[in-house]
Formats: structure tokens, sequence, C-alpha cells
């Protein structure tokens, strides 16, 4: 007989919504930006912050990056360097 599982939401909820989880993935994001050339090439980290349910970040290619990730794909080609 299987037993029933019971999952605690409130527990998902203060996970997905922590500083520990934010600042981790921000370090990853800052990984990934450097790895596709970095502020410099115009690759930003920036929060989420209207993402209320979660904690996210995005990493945003401005000017000339926006133009070579479309060509060259770098922000896909750079996700490695997020990996721990």
């Amino acid at each position: 007989m299987a037993k029933k599982l019971k999952l605690n939401l409130k527990g998902f909820e203060d996970v997905r919504t922590s500083h520990k989880v934010r600042d981790e993935l921000r370090k990853r994001a800052k990984k990934v930006a450097a790895a596709a050339g970095g502020e410099a090439k115009g690759f930003k980290v920036t929060d989420l912050v209207l993402e209320r349910n979660r904690a996210a970040v995005s990493v945003l290619a401005t000017g000339h990056a926006l133009n070579s990730n479309r060509k060259h794909h770098s922000l896909i080609r750079a996700l490695d360097a997020g990996r721990d």
C-alpha cells in the first residue's frame, strides 16, 4: 500500500523566494555574463524584482552585445560557465 505524500507548499515558496537562492542565481549569472564578454561588451546582470513569487535574475545584452548575441548565441554558449 502506497503512503500519501504531503508537500509543504510554504516550504517550496520559502526556498523559491529566499535571499540565498537569489544570491546563488546572481553569482551564476555573473559568471555567464563574464564568459560572454562581460559588462565591457554590454552584458549586464539584473535582478527581476517584479517576480515576487520566485527569485529571478537576468543577463541582459545591450547595444552591440544584443546584435552579437543574436548572431553568435553568446549567452547560450556561455551557460556552462554558470555551473559549479
